[in-house]
């Protein structure tokens, strides 16, 4: 175990590493930072990956704000629709993925299944501007472009909207929570359309394996209910083998959320950083890069750590190493 732990620690450096290499070079493409870099590489990198480790991402060179603050303000949104999308994707995609091995044969589980295999086929930049537009001409109040309205005053407390508004202190704050969550909702169920379909394909491939099994005929023959089969079984066979996917998915929708906000004007990293290549503006591009990669892989050591803990056969291969 102690030597899969430092293996895991070793890998982490080195993706890391790595990760800061690729941020370097993007800074080299600015001919002024090449400049003043090129005789001496090595030293500059790692004079650079000192100023990193201590929190220094420089500035910008469209306004010369520092990035360190303008990271801290256009990461939350991001985050916020990743972490909607993906809880709101694990919510239907588990139900409908059991539905579907429960009914394989079935009408109901072909539909489900089919309907998993066109939803992550879809492209994520057709979808936002057609349902866009569809909500904008039926005048729907979720084609709201932007956080929320700027009528309404939410003071930044934890840099989550959704979250924020809760501590507002207004006559009117029921209005402000419908408005914060209509604002949300139409990038969020954009967003949450591909992880859906990839929770809904794991969860039935994996529990029709464990109908198939042998200890779960044998609960079908003495008389168990389909949801005792599912609640003693598969539920406890299937569930901890999606933690390990929760990277994926959030690289998946993370990725998703460049576009995302640039077609719906969502205030967040995503947006931030296609504007910053337009403008050619590498240092910001640096730091939006190193920012990504680290939640990606403060995500994977959350995940790696959590699936140690509830999954037993994990452990003893942890031991086994």
């Amino acid at each position: 175990m102690f030597n899969s732990l430092i293996r895991q620690c070793v890998f982490l450096v080195l993706t890391f590493l790595i990760l800061t290499l690729i941020s370097y070079l993007i800074l080299m493409q600015d001919p002024l930072n090449a400049e003043l870099m090129t005789p001496h590489f090595y030293s500059g990198y790692f004079h650079y990956l000192v100023r990193l480790i201590q929190g220094d991402l420089g500035i910008s060179y469209n306004g010369g704000e520092a990035l360190k603050s303008t990271i801290f303000t256009v990461l939350p949104p991001t985050l916020e629709l990743c972490f909607c999308a993906i809880l709101l994707a694990t919510l239907f995609g588990i139900p409908l993925g059991l539905i579907g091995a429960i009914y394989p044969a079935n009408f109901i589980g072909k539909t489900i299944r089919t309907l998993s295999a066109v939803g992550l086929s879809l492209p994520v930049f057709w979808i936002a501007p057609i349902l866009l537009y569809f909500s904008a001409i039926n005048a729907w109040e979720i084609s709201a472009i932007g956080q929320y309205n700027l009528l309404y005053e939410i003071k930044p407390i934890s840099g989550f909207p959704i979250i924020d508004v809760w501590f507002v202190e207004a006559p009117y704050r029921i209005k402000i929570i419908q408005n914060v969550l209509q604002h949300l909702a139409l990038p969020t169920l954009v967003l949450t359309i591909l992880p859906t379909m990839e929770i809904v394909r794991l969860v039935q491939q994996r529990a029709e394996f464990i109908f198939q099994q042998n200890y779960v005929k044998v609960a079908s023959t003495r008389g168990w209910s389909k949801f005792s089969v599912l609640r003693k079984y598969v539920l406890r066979n299937t569930l901890p083998l999606l933690i390990p996917h929760t990277t994926r998915l959030f690289t998946l929708v993370i990725t998703q959320c460049m576009l995302v906000e640039n077609t719906l004007g969502w205030p967040g990293i995503g947006r931030w950083l296609i504007d910053a290549v337009t403008q050619q503006d590498y240092n910001s591009i640096s730091a939006g890069i190193i920012t990504i990669g680290l939640c990606i892989i403060i995500i994977k050591v959350a995940s790696e750590s959590l699936i140690f803990i509830l999954d037993p056969l994990n452990k003893k291969g942890w031991h086994a190493r």
